[in-house]
């Protein structure tokens, strides 16, 4: 019975770090295809609870702080997988801070992703005029 029940636990246990490995490999892929552009600022935000649904939001915006690229990726399973936000596409960083479409996790994750390009773009800022 206990050899059983160990077979069965360590089987699931196997099973949940190989999909989360297929889906650290399915994030990272994203973001390296995401990344390999010539300009622009990629931002990631993350709304992440302890029990429930998480969030996780990717923005590519160009010098002028145009959205040309968002992806998100919710859910509470390893099955999660990153789907286009074309409403965020086309609208300046600002802006979209104050969308009302979506719910507050993902708004808190949104928020994430768009401190994160400011903060590239100050220090992008900041290294060009050091160097020049």
């Amino acid at each position: 019975m206990w050899g059983t029940f160990i077979f069965i636990f360590t089987s699931i246990w196997a099973l949940q770090f190989l999909l989360t490995h297929f889906q650290v490999k399915h994030y990272q892929s994203e973001i390296k295809k995401l990344s390999n552009r010539d300009n622009g600022f990629l931002g990631t935000g993350y709304y992440k609870k302890r029990f429930g649904t998480g969030a996780i939001i990717v923005l590519v915006c160009d010098e002028h702080s145009r959205i040309t690229d968002a992806k998100i990726m919710k859910g509470i399973t390893v099955f999660a997988r990153f789907r286009n936000m074309k409403q965020l596409v086309g609208m300046k960083l600002e802006e979209s801070k104050f969308v009302d479409f979506l719910p507050k996790k993902e708004h808190l994750a949104l928020t994430g992703a768009i401190d994160m390009i400011k903060k590239e773009m100050n220090k992008r800022k900041g290294n060009e005029a050091w160097i020049s």
